[in-house]
Formats: structure tokens, C-alpha cells, sequence
């Protein structure tokens, strides 16, 4: 099954990308969709007064990835990445690209079931803010209110390079790699490592816009 292209991957499974991701970005969270989406705060800390089962969420297999899902970033002029929950503190001076061939995705979402959050559950408390709380329905109006979060569990990252690099060797003497919330790097060429349970930092989201 050849590769789908991760535009097309987005488009297909209705997913909004992150830009600038942190792992505080979790379902329940605000987001302006300026600049890419910046964090905001959670719905916690102005619907106040909900048990703490209603904002459980929970990790599973996504099962949207038949094959592998590929995205390429251009590294020129850039020594350093921090991109899809890994981190690459330097040493890529003699990259000219990063290819991340991803063939695991997990899903955060709240829990199922009665008296825990979701999109029918949270609705009708946002719109009493707009009654009761008009400064705190400022904070949450025209934002987006996160359900789902999408991380790139498993991956090969591939780095291309102008003729043969030791790039490994750059990579662990500038500070090595590191995943975001301590997933595992291997890596598996001069030039490439896998990583495994990569499930702090998003990369992508569904919701919706209050």
C-alpha cells in the first residue's frame, strides 16, 4: 500500500493540524486559531463546579492509519527540530529534509458514557456562560473547544543529507534526541531512528468552534 501524504491524511479523517503544539493541549482545552492554534486554558477553569470523572479521558489506537502516513519538513539553514513530539537538540546542520513515516496513531477522548464531557454535554454549559458569566463567554467565544487529540505514536524519521553524513554522530554530540513526555528514540541508521510512544504533544485535533 503506497504512502499517504499527510495533507491528504488531515483532509480524509477531518483533522485540524496543530502548529504550535503543547502537551497542554488535551481534549477540553481552548484554542485561538490565531498563529496555529494557541493554547488558551481548559474549560475546567471556567465551568467550574463539574465532578472530576466529567473531564476523564482516555488513550487509545486511533485506527486511522492503514500503512504509513509520510510528512516532510525542509531543514535548510536549521540545525535544530522540534517537530510531532520529538526533539532534536542540534547537529543538523548537513540535513537538507526530515521525513516522518508514521504507522501508529493514538486518540485522546473523554471518556463515554453519561456525566462525562463531550460535545452534546458541553454545549449547552457554554452557552449559559454567554446568560451569566459574559467575561468569562469572552474568553471562549469564536475559539475552538478541543474533543479529540492526535499523536504520531510510531514513526521512522529519515533525515536526507548531501552525500553520506554521519548525521548520528552530529545529532549525539549537539544534545542528542528526546521525546516530548518520554517516549523512546532507536535509533536505526546514520541517518534515521524510530520512535515509540510518542503520545504527549499532539499533532493534530478535532472540535469545534464556540
Amino acid at each position: 500500500m503506497p504512502a499517504l501524504k499527510f495533507p491528504q491524511f488531515l483532509k480524509r479523517f477531518k483533522l485540524t493540524i496543530l502548529r504550535v503544539a503543547t502537551d497542554d493541549v488535551i481534549p477540553g482545552a481552548v484554542l485561538s486559531p490565531r498563529r496555529g492554534y494557541i493554547y488558551q486554558g481548559h474549560l475546567s477553569e471556567l465551568l467550574a463546579g463539574q465532578p472530576k470523572k466529567f473531564w476523564k479521558t482516555e488513550l487509545d489506537p486511533a485506527n486511522i492509519v492503514y500503512g504509513t502516513v509520510e510528512r516532510e519538513f525542509s531543514l535548510s539553514g536549521k540545525a535544530s527540530l522540534d517537530q510531532m513530539g520529538v526533539k532534536v537538540e542540534g547537529g543538523l546542520g548537513r540535513a537538507k529534509s526530515v521525513k516522518y513515516s508514521i504507522s501508529a496513531v493514538h486518540a485522546q477522548t473523554f471518556l463515554n458514557g453519561t456525566g462525562h464531557a463531550s460535545m452534546f454535554s458541553l454545549t449547552p454549559r457554554l452557552h449559559q456562560l454567554k446568560k451569566r458569566n459574559r467575561r468569562a463567554w469572552r474568553m471562549v467565544n469564536n475559539k475552538w473547544v478541543v474533543l479529540e487529540t492526535y499523536y504520531a505514536s510510531e514513526a521512522e524519521v529519515t533525515f536526507a543529507t548531501s552525500g553520506s553524513v554521519d548525521l548520528k554522530g552530529d545529532v549525539e554530540n549537539a544534545g542528542g534526541v528526546s521525546v516530548h513526555g518520554g517516549g523512546g528514540i532507536k535509533w536505526t541508521g546514520e541517518r534515521s531512528f524510530k520512535i515509540i510512544e510518542n503520545n504527549a504533544v499532539p499533532f493534530a485535533f478535532r472540535g469545534w468552534k464556540v
